[in-house]
């Protein structure tokens, strides 16, 4: 499932950590909603996986060194899950608390519209992606002092984020389905780094179209959940070109 929000704000500024503040929104919308699935989402397991991603668009802004500012005070959220229920909850959340202003630094932010967008439907066993919101190439050994970020130009970065994908996968899976994870082939097309402020640590991240080949429901899969780490984030989101 696939939504686009129009989120308005009371200024135009807003500090450049901007996808934790959208989890925040998220999760104030969440627990409003329904406190069960909240506690079932956040609170049960520490750092449970999640098939859903988000992106912003912010129309013609300008990156200052610690805010953004949006002249048009308006924010476009996608949001995208493989996972009907968390797609259902993201709708009904947002739609309850439509309207009502939730404030952020110096700032306010509020729900004006939600949508519901169309899935293009995977039959071929390759695609290519483009991303929506910037891939988190992430090698992390359970401590924050041992975590780093790779880019996709580099073949370190490439064997990283090809084992983080099998690992993505097998979990979603299982061991049932290790030989079509394992013929998963991809090519970076084209790449660009960047670096996205994200509670506060400067990740390095890629804006990139990716050629990948797999069985379809793999790429149906990769297609609404996201591609890389820190998925639910706001990092990974894609769209078929």
């Amino acid at each position: 499932m696939r939504f686009n929000v129009e989120l308005l704000l009371e200024n135009e500024i807003i500090p450049k950590d901007k996808n934790r503040i959208i989890l925040s929104l998220m999760k104030h919308n969440f627990n409003s909603y329904d406190k069960d699935y909240f506690i079932e989402l956040y609170k049960q397991i520490p750092n449970k996986k999640k098939t859903f991603t988000f992106a912003l668009y912010m129309g013609n802004c300008k990156f200052l060194r610690e805010e953004i500012v949006i002249p048009e005070k308006k924010i476009i959220l996608n949001f995208s899950t493989y996972d009907m229920k968390d797609g259902i909850m993201f709708y009904n959340s947002f739609l309850k608390n439509k309207g009502l202003e939730y404030p952020i630094k110096d700032n306010s932010i509020k729900i004006n519209r939600i949508n519901l967008n169309k899935e293009k439907t995977i039959t071929e066993n390759e695609v290519i992606y483009k991303t929506l919101s910037p891939i988190s190439v992430r090698e992390h050994f359970g401590d924050n002092k041992k975590t780093w970020y790779h880019s996709l130009k580099d073949l370190k970065g490439q064997e990283v984020f090809i084992n983080n994908l099998k690992y993505q996968l097998k979990d979603e899976f299982g061991e049932d389905r290790i030989l079509d994870i394992e013929e998963i082939e991809f090519e970076v097309l084209g790449n660009k780094e960047v670096k996205v402020k994200n509670y506060g640590i400067e990740v390095l991240s890629n804006i990139c179209m990716l050629k990948i080949k797999a069985k379809p429901y793999i790429l149906d899969y990769l297609y609404k959940a996201g591609i890389g780490s820190q998925r639910s984030t706001g990092f990974g989101m894609v769209n078929l070109v």
